[in-house]
């Protein structure tokens, strides 16, 4: 059974990097909704942290019980079973929607394509703006990988990874500090370098951690404070909303800040066992499960959509536009899903169980 409050930071995450990418916002749209459009578009780059500590809370957690089950971890395993969930979608994303970009001088390269295709376009040249956070959490889940299986050969591997956790949380906050005060400031290596994000996902290793090391006991605590833990989670989030995308503030202690805060709300969510018949809530939650297909596919229509209204059939003005952007969007993405990415999942289930719960 899947975990409905889960499903709904998925999407929460994918509805803030969607109002990111968005296109223009209609001149002619009233006051009132084009001061929340704009700062949606203004906030929406925080979803990709949400998704970095959603990713380590998740798969550390299936890690951290297949050790508990087997007494032992198989980091083969656990690598193709995630090749089965990135791979067919990524790289059949990268070959159909080149049409949408190859018309562009400059925009698609061999060497680009190696980049994007080698999952280090986040250190390089790229041809889509979302895949450098994929390219982190591939890192991520190589690092991962190895570092448990070497931490699973001693007694109390759980404890160990702890404190792995802290000191790769602390290092990339040290080395952006260092670096932005050495260099000039240059948005990309501060925001795309595995180096100075991976602690994100860090923190959610950490959580799933805690859990699994203090159980009922912790969420006993976080039930009785969860208003008080939910409102300084939000704190954090805060200022780093409110101080810009591109403040060196952010890209130092605003980026910790940041990941806190939304580990924060998930450790309250996850002392909980939600089950709703309410429409909207359950199509907020369906929405998540699509939500990679969804962060692929939305770029391109992102693309798109900023394009004048003479390139368009129609002369397609601003509102169309963005009703392209979102529909295009959802339909391509959760399409994708059906067609791609789900019928790979069934096949990874069929020929490489999940030792985690069998």
């Amino acid at each position: 059974m899947r975990n409905l409050q889960l499903d709904l930071l998925r999407a929460l995450a994918i509805l803030l990097v969607l109002g990111r990418h968005m296109s223009q916002t209609p001149q002619d749209m009233p006051d009132f909704f084009k001061t929340f459009f704009e700062a949606w578009r203004a906030v929406g780059w925080m979803g990709v942290d949400l998704f970095f500590v959603l990713s380590g809370f998740l798969i550390s957690g299936l890690i951290i019980r297949e050790f508990e089950k087997h007494g032992n971890f198989n980091g083969l395993h656990f690598l193709i079973r995630r090749g089965f969930k990135i791979y067919p979608s990524y790289y059949l994303f990268l070959v159909v929607a080149l049409p949408a970009i190859i018309w562009i001088p400059g925009a698609v390269t061999p060497y680009k394509f190696m980049c994007e295709a080698l999952f280090v376009s986040n250190y390089f040249d790229n041809i889509w703006g979302q895949t450098w956070s994929l390219c982190i959490e591939e890192h991520f889940y190589l690092l991962f990988a190895l570092g448990f299986y070497i931490l699973s050969k001693r007694k109390a591997p759980i404890k160990y990874l702890m404190y792995a956790c802290i000191v790769t949380m602390i290092f990339p906050l040290c080395l952006r500090i260092y670096m932005i005060n050495i260099l000039p400031f240059y948005q990309k290596p501060f925001q795309t370098a595995t180096l100075f994000r991976i602690d994100a996902l860090a923190f959610g290793v950490l959580i799933s951690c805690l859990f699994q090391l203090h159980g009922e006991k912790l969420k006993n605590k976080l039930r009785a404070h969860a208003p008080l833990v939910t409102a300084f989670g939000a704190l954090l989030i805060l200022p780093t909303a409110l101080g810009g995308y591109e403040s060196k503030l952010l890209y130092t202690a605003g980026l910790t800040a940041l990941y806190i805060g939304w580990g924060l709300i998930l450790a309250v969510c996850m002392c909980y066992e939600y089950q709703t018949k309410n429409k909207i809530i359950a199509t907020l939650a369906l929405i998540g499960t699509f939500s990679y297909s969804i962060y692929l596919w939305h770029k391109p229509f992102s693309g798109l959509c900023w394009l004048p209204s003479s390139v368009w059939p129609g002369h397609l003005n601003e509102w169309g536009r963005m009703a392209v952007f979102f529909i295009a969007s959802f339909a391509v993405g959760i399409g994708m899903s059906k067609l791609v990415e789900y019928p790979t999942l069934k096949l990874r289930d069929k020929w490489f169980p999940s030792r985690s719960t069998n």
